[in-house]
Parts: C-alpha cells; sequence; structure tokens
C-alpha cells in the first residue's frame, strides 16, 4: 500500500502534502515565538499577524464584499444550525428552511426551537436524491429569512446557483461543503457559514461571513451565543482554535496558489465529469441523485449488491484508495472530491473502478445486470 493514501472521505478531508509539511515544522517551530503553534497564546502579536491575514485571505477568496464581517469561531457547522435561529428567529418570527438533505433537516428542527419554521420545500419523499423545482417551493412573505444546503454530501445534490426567494426576506446557507470549490455570490446572502473540515482545512472552525447589519441578535442571549459579541472580540472572546487556524490559513494560502476559486471550480468539473461518465457508461455502477441535481463535490453510487459494495472498499483500500462509504443513514458508496484531492487521485480511482467491474460482473446473477436493482428512491 502508498505510504501516502489517497483519501475520498466526507471529512475531515486530506490535506495537501505542502500544508501538510509546513504544520508539522509548526508544531516543534512558529515563526520566531521560540514556541509550536500548539503553544501559542491567542493574545499574542503573532496571533493577532496570523489571524489578520487568515481574514484577508478568506475575504479575497470568496471575494467578500464591504459591509459583511467575517467570523471565525467553535463548534463547527453545527453549532450554527442553533445559533443563526438564537440570533435571528424571534418567537412570534418565522424562518424559511429548504430542507435537501439530513443536515438541512436537522437545521430546521433547531430552529424550530426559537420560532416557527416552515418548511419551504423538501425532497424527503425522494430520499433528497434532488432539489426542488422553484414551482415546488413555498415561501413566506414576512419570513425572516430563508435557510439553504448549497450542497448535500449525504445523497450528492447541489445548488448550481442560489435559489430565488420574496423580496424583503435574506439568504441563510450551509455552505460547508462547497465553499471554495466554485464562486459564491456573497451578496444575494445574508449570513453563509462553512465549517472547516472539508476544503478549508482541519476541524475546529466555522467560518462565518455575515452582513453588518445583522450582527445585532433579535432577542436578549448569553453573550457566547451572539455574533455581535464574537465580531467585537475579533472572534477572540474566548481562547479560538488557533492550531485549526493556522492550518485554515495555509489551505487558503494553498488555494490562491492553485489559481484560486475559479480555478478550483475548473478542476472540480474535471473531476466530477471523469467520475460521473465511469458511472454512466457502467453497467455495474449507478449513480444516486438525479442527473440535473448532482453534485460537483460529493459523488454518490451504488453497486448490485451490499456484499460487492463491501469488497469494493477492502480491495480499494488495498490500492491506497480509502474513505469511500456513503452516509450512515444511507449506505451505499460515496466520493468526495474536495480541493485536495487532485485528478491524478481521481483517475487512479476510475481505474480501479474498471478493472472491480470487469473482474466481479461475471459473479451477478443474470436478474441483478447492474446496481440499478438495489437503489430505493
Amino acid at each position: 500500500m502508498p505510504t501516502r493514501v489517497r483519501s475520498f472521505a466526507p471529512g475531515p478531508s486530506i490535506l495537501p502534502d505542502d500544508v501538510l509539511a509546513e504544520y508539522q515544522a509548526s508544531v516543534e517551530h512558529y515563526a520566531d515565538t521560540g514556541l509550536g503553534i500548539l503553544e501559542l497564546g491567542h493574545r499574542s502579536g503573532q496571533f493577532e499577524q496570523l489571524y489578520n491575514t487568515t481574514v484577508e485571505r478568506l475575504r479575497a477568496l470568496i471575494g467578500v464584499p464591504a459591509g459583511y464581517e467575517l467570523l471565525l469561531l467553535h463548534g463547527g457547522a453545527r453549532f450554527q444550525f442553533t445559533m443563526l435561529p438564537a440570533n435571528h428567529l424571534g418567537p412570534d418570527a418565522v424562518a424559511d428552511y429548504l430542507v435537501t438533505g439530513h443536515f438541512g433537516a436537522a437545521a430546521a428542527a433547531e430552529a424550530a426551537v426559537y420560532g416557527y419554521v416552515n418548511i419551504a420545500a423538501s425532497t424527503h419523499a425522494d430520499g433528497y436524491l434532488r432539489l426542488p423545482s422553484p414551482a415546488e417551493a413555498s415561501f413566506t412573505p414576512t419570513a425572516r429569512y430563508v435557510h439553504y444546503t448549497s450542497n448535500n454530501t449525504e445523497m450528492g445534490t447541489q445548488f448550481k446557483q442560489p435559489p430565488g426567494i420574496p423580496a424583503g426576506t435574506w439568504l441563510a446557507c450551509d455552505a460547508s461543503s462547497d465553499l471554495l470549490t466554485r464562486p459564491f455570490d456573497i451578496a444575494r446572502h445574508g449570513l453563509i457559514y462553512a465549517t472547516s473540515h472539508k476544503n478549508l482545512g482541519t476541524a475546529g472552525v466555522a467560518l462565518v461571513v455575515i452582513r453588518a447589519d445583522l450582527l445585532e441578535p433579535v432577542r436578549q442571549l448569553p453573550p457566547f451565543l451572539s455574533y455581535l459579541t464574537h465580531a467585537q472580540a475579533g472572534s477572540r472572546f474566548n481562547t479560538p482554535p488557533i492550531s485549526a487556524i493556522f492550518v485554515l490559513n495555509l489551505m487558503a494560502g494553498w488555494t490562491i496558489q492553485q489559481g484560486g476559486v475559479e480555478a478550483m471550480d475548473t478542476l472540480s468539473t474535471a473531476k466530477s465529469q471523469l467520475l460521473y461518465r465511469t458511472i454512466d457508461d457502467s453497467d455495474f455502477y449507478t449513480g444516486l441523485a438525479d442527473r440535473d441535481s448532482r453534485s460537483k463535490v460529493n459523488v454518490t453510487f451504488a453497486l448490485p449488491t451490499a456484499e460487492l459494495e463491501d469488497e469494493f472498499q477492502t480491495e480499494a483500500a488495498r490500492q491506497g484508495l480509502v474513505g469511500l462509504w456513503g452516509y450512515r443513514k444511507v449506505g451505499h458508496l460515496r466520493v468526495s472530491l474536495f480541493n485536495a484531492i487532485s485528478l491524478d487521485a481521481v483517475g487512479q480511482l476510475v481505474e480501479f473502478m474498471a478493472r472491480f467491474a470487469r473482474v466481479k460482473r461475471r459473479r451477478l446473477p443474470r436478474h441483478v445486470p447492474g446496481g440499478e436493482a438495489r437503489v430505493l428512491r
């Protein structure tokens, strides 16, 4: 097995070799501090410089316009399921949620603790294998905000553009798995949040991009729950996850070196097209997500039997190809194509898929020509 495996896991994602090497060196010696990054003080001038550089890089990469704050917070994206409605959904207000996956459903459930939640559209009945059409959405004209998940890692669907919403409301987006993989129109959103362990580095940070006029909460909150608290404290209301922020800074720098978000978008298209072409041209593999809703970041597919799916993962691991399990509530197989995954790695995977299909196809019963018989919709 290769010493450096190719991981297609849904998170934490692999890191580029250059990023890993720089992080490893920093564990013993960070800058001129005489300390390692794990020992760096969050009130030090060196961390101030690190934080400012990280924010500047992210602003440039994402294209954050004036009038927006950028926060680096604890708790990952999951904590934003609570923080968003705690700040912006009053007890008599309504928030609209587009539920297109398990995480969107979890976000809506947590929001209902704070106010009324209208499920403007849901594809639960279709196993979250597609996105709702604009005609299916039933928005509340007076909604405080509309929440959606830009890319659904579980079933492999993705909004190509932000959904259209009524005038007078604003969009909140969970962009955890596709931020930095493509351009985002920040100005169409009031708030975007993303966990850090997909394209932004390693676990431990939630990136929040929020319009400045939305910092003030609609209710009295414990200070730690308030966006305003963290903005006023420069994301240092309490000790921040310094090591994870350092990796975030390295990943932002690496992304800039690769050509920025536009280059990542081109790479995402090439990687996903190669993989989808392999699936679609096969009578052995079956894609799960509807073609019009397919994600360029998470590709889901099935094999003819559960036993073959287990064998697929075992034999792939022997080739140094790991992290191919599906979402735990769904099963099947999934390939996550985060930014650190190279086109060469995807090429190795599709070559393995072709070999595996040739060898295993002869074992199939005649009434199961491919994976389609197993896919439940």
